[in-house]
């Protein structure tokens, strides 16, 4: 039975490999039909970390109604694809990939779908997707085409569903005409992302910034030195107190108005190496938070 897992594996694969070898990268990529079972999707990307969102969404009219089917884990991987089963024969289905890059914006591929059960293995190119209908496109034009005349009454008339995070929060519901607005001050002043579910819902992402550390000026070890050193100016003038603690918040010890601007302490302090934590007070005012590393003190 473990040989027939791996048999599979190691043929899904080759599959998807021999596949993005000859095709272009995104926004373009490839469909296969594999024995009238499955349709295999498959793309390349240059855009390796820049890439931060990608997704797969399957449709059965090319231009709307699009439902999410895959989303990326990875999505900064320079090849991938997914395998979507069958529908049911004589049904046309549509794909396309949606993806985001670092710093809000956000492209739909064209969308391209085969019949189901066809013969000739042939993928179906459905007809462009119109102008007008440029929120699933991500074209730049998009305000100047949001705001054409020409563009039918039964949309101008609906509004946009704005959600935040999740469809169980409504953010906020704006009119047709308003939202290319809206969408140009969140990408054009903000880090956060909008997701185009369908023509009339989107999604507000906030930008959640990673946490980066940096040393402290005043409280910190160095790899050369491996000792904990403070660095308190004018320590005569300022009433300073540090406190460290252990890694899970238990209070170590205290220094309390150091004598000399420059103190290093002995590492029989910290009897391991890790990470430690420590409350710096100037005048007892919490100065700083930090954390500092010391490898293995003996």
């Amino acid at each position: 039975m473990k040989r027939l897992v791996l048999l599979a594996t190691i043929m899904a694969t080759f599959l998807i490999s021999s596949t993005v070898k000859a095709q272009d990268t995104l926004p373009k990529f490839n469909i296969r039909d594999i024995n009238n079972q499955k349709i295999l999707i498959t793309w390349l990307s240059t855009f390796g970390d820049s890439c931060i969102q990608l997704s797969v969404q399957r449709s059965f009219d090319s231009t709307h109604f699009f439902s999410t089917i895959y989303s990326a884990q990875s999505p900064e991987l320079p090849q991938n694809g997914v395998t979507d089963l069958r529908m049911p024969k004589g049904i046309k289905v549509f794909y396309r990939i949606s993806y985001v890059l670092q710093g809000g914006a956000y492209y739909f591929t064209k969308s391209i779908g085969l019949y189901s059960f066809n013969q000739t293995n042939e993928p179906y190119e459905p007809e462009p997707i119109k102008k007008n209908n440029l929120r699933e496109t991500g074209d730049k034009d998009n305000e100047e085409l949001m705001l054409s005349k020409n563009l039918p009454y039964s949309v101008m008339k609906h509004k946009i569903n704005i959600y935040k995070r999740t469809t169980d929060t409504l953010y906020e519901q704006l009119e047709y005409v308003n939202f290319p607005s809206f969408r140009d001050s969140v990408l054009k002043r903000t880090k956060d992302t909008l997701y185009t579910i369908d023509i009339y819902n989107v999604i507000l992402k906030p930008f959640v910034p990673k946490p980066v550390w940096k040393p402290s000026m005043y409280v910190f070890a160095t790899e050369e030195t491996n000792r904990v050193t403070l660095r308190l100016p004018q320590a005569k003038l300022h009433k300073y107190r540090v406190v460290f603690l252990d890694p899970i918040g238990n209070e170590l010890f205290q220094i309390k108005q150091p004598k000399d601007d420059n103190l290093i302490l002995d590492n029989t302090n910290f009897m391991k190496g890790g990470w430690y934590y420590f409350d710096l007070y100037v005048d007892d005012k919490l100065k700083e938070h930090s954390k500092f590393y010391l490898a293995i003190p003996f």
